[in-house]
Order: structure tokens, then C-alpha cells, then sequence
């Protein structure tokens, strides 16, 4: 079953504008951990840039050079160029 975008119910309420911003951020960690397949864990999305933690600083220079293949993946998936750049943390 596919779930319907939440905008598609609240978009004519005004008090919907409030929240648009932090459910898109939500939407956009939960599509990256579907995508993410165990090499990093979602921390946050805000204006363009995705945080990913990671285990390692290998993991993190890999995923790195890996990052526009990512980017667009993620893109992809979305059907919106909304991430911009990638930010690795170690956890």
C-alpha cells in the first residue's frame, strides 16, 4: 500500500505552512535510510545539507567520493533536487 504525501491532505490549511518545512526534513531522513542499506545512519537535513553519521573515518572518505552518486540517488528517489551537499559525522 502506498502512503499518500501529507501535503495532499493539510495543503489548504494555513496552519500547514508552519509544519511544511519539518515534515519535508522528515521525509527527506526517512527516504535516505531507506536508500542508505547499513553504510551510514540519518542525523538531520536542513537547507540542502544532509548529516550522515558513520563508524569510521575510511567509511566516511569512501562514502565521500561516493557522495554525488548519493546526492542524486537521493534526488532521484525524491523527485526534487533537495540535497545539495553531504555531511559526515563519526558516531
Amino acid at each position: 500500500m502506498t502512503m499518500k504525501n501529507i501535503s495532499d491532505y493539510f495543503s489548504g490549511d494555513p496552519r500547514y505552512n508552519r509544519y511544511k518545512k519539518p515534515l519535508e526534513a522528515a521525509n527527506i531522513c526517512d527516504t535516505t535510510r531507506a536508500l542508505a542499506k547499513g553504510r551510514f545512519e540519518v542525523i538531520s537535513y536542513r537547507a540542502g545539507l544532509l548529516t550522515l553519521s558513520v563508524s569510521s573515518p575510511a567509511q566516511a572518505a569512501n562514502l565521500n567520493l561516493e557522495s554525488e552518486k548519493i546526492i542524486n540517488e537521493i534526488n532521484k528517489k525524491l523527485g526534487q533536487n533537495k540535497i545539495e551537499r553531504l555531511k559526515f559525522k563519526l558516531f
